[in-house]
């Protein structure tokens, strides 16, 4: 018999950190990097010294991209020279402007809307602008099981960039990937599907399959009993 145990392990929290204002006058901004899912929502931190009498203005920016990506004004959405590849997948939390959170939403992520933002806040506490880093890419939980009795199938439907794929005993933490045959299959859009086919697997034994790329690590352990 074989026990299957699976972990995902999301290491987004390596990635992302915190950057406060370096570019401001006396309107503090800050915005906080992120990552997101091809084809998922991600969003965007941004926030600010608000200013509860009047309203602010809001203007996200990506570099190497003409127009804006969102622009809030005057009390207003104001999308006259929004970027044509946002159109209808952006919006700000309007009710929580007036708490200082200009956070952005983008809709249906996807791979070419990774790069650099600006969010650039205007009021009467002052303009103060900051810069944060979106990445964005794929990864999935993973499947184990056994098409031989010695054989351990590691798979997971959806990777992007191309991960890698280590083999491990789970007790003492050997390398056994040389004994591993991995295939990574094109799917939908640039996402890998990945196949890893370990052979040689023992009774009584446990062992780790690990898929990991720049955003994500993903663990399965099966264990013979």
């Amino acid at each position: 018999m074989i026990a299957i145990i699976i972990i995902l392990v999301a290491a987004i929290a390596l990635i992302i950190g915190l950057s406060i204002a370096g570019n401001s006058t006396t309107n503090d901004v800050t915005t906080s990097n992120a990552v997101g899912l091809i084809d998922g929502n991600v969003i965007l931190g941004c926030t600010f010294t608000p200013d509860p009498q009047k309203s602010s203005n809001v203007l996200w920016e990506k570099e190497g991209v003409s127009g804006s990506v969102y622009k809030y004004e005057n009390g207003k959405v104001s999308l006259g020279d929004q970027n044509s590849a946002f159109r209808g997948r952006t919006s700000l939390f309007l009710t929580d402007l007036v708490n200082g959170n200009a956070s952005l939403k983008i809709s249906n992520v996807q791979l070419t809307d990774a790069g650099t933002y600006k969010c650039t806040i205007s009021n009467s506490k002052g303009t103060g602008s900051n810069k944060l880093s979106l990445n964005v890419g794929a990864f999935s939980p993973i499947t184990v099981t056994n098409t031989t009795p010695s054989t351990l199938r590691c798979s997971s439907p959806s990777w992007y960039p191309k991960p890698t794929v280590t083999w491990l005993n789970a007790t003492s933490k050997d390398d056994l990937t040389n004994s591993s045959i991995t295939t990574f299959v094109p799917g939908l859009n640039v996402m890998f599907e990945v196949i890893s086919d370990f052979s040689g697997a023992m009774e009584n034994a446990q062992y780790s399959c690990v898929i990991k790329n720049d955003l994500a690590q993903a663990q399965g352990n099966a264990k013979f009993t």
